[in-house]
């Protein structure tokens, strides 16, 4: 996805961070229904709830796998574009529409384990669950785009790594 020549990686930045700070804010808001709704609603299905609480450990890893296979595509492919980004006075600039795709698409596959974990609390009450919608939440601040950051990634890429 290229960028415009007007659209700085500043702008693109804090376009993905107004995203990720949106989907945290989702999450949280999840969490706020759910433990204002959970003392209050009907006692679960015990079947639905095993299913929920055996789904979540499943969801979580796959999606963390989805996630890390993510990532690494988006380094090799960088790394593959070395001697180019080496040439290049602004590094960043050319890697800002790859950078984009990860950071919406990881912050997807960070977000969806939280919600199905609001969604396991909302029916069985169980905390383990809410855990799950806390955890996806602190991921999604140590995913949180930032400039520096991506001028990181393009140096290291810059360089061939892989790291």
């Amino acid at each position: 996805m290229a960028t415009s020549a007007e659209e700085s990686v500043e702008v693109v930045v804090r376009s993905l961070r107004i995203v990720v700070g949106g989907l945290m804010a989702g999450l949280a808001a999840f969490a706020a229904i759910g433990i204002a709704m959970a003392p209050i609603s009907d006692p679960p299905d015990p079947g639905m709830s095993r299913l929920l609480l055996l789904g979540l450990p499943v969801v979580m890893v796959a999606c963390a796998g989805a996630y890390f296979t993510l990532r690494l595509s988006m380094v090799r492919d960088l790394a593959s574009r070395a001697a180019e980004l080496r040439q290049s006075a602004e590094p960043a600039r050319l890697i800002v529409g790859r950078y984009r795709q990860f950071a919406v698409v990881g912050a997807g596959l960070i977000d969806f384990p939280g919600a199905v974990g609001g969604l396991a609390y909302l029916v069985t009450g169980n905390p383990i669950a809410l855990g799950a919608l806390a955890g996806a939440a602190l991921l999604l601040l140590a995913h949180m785009p930032s400039v520096d950051h991506l001028h990181r990634l393009a140096e290291r890429a810059a360089m061939g790594s892989e790291a």
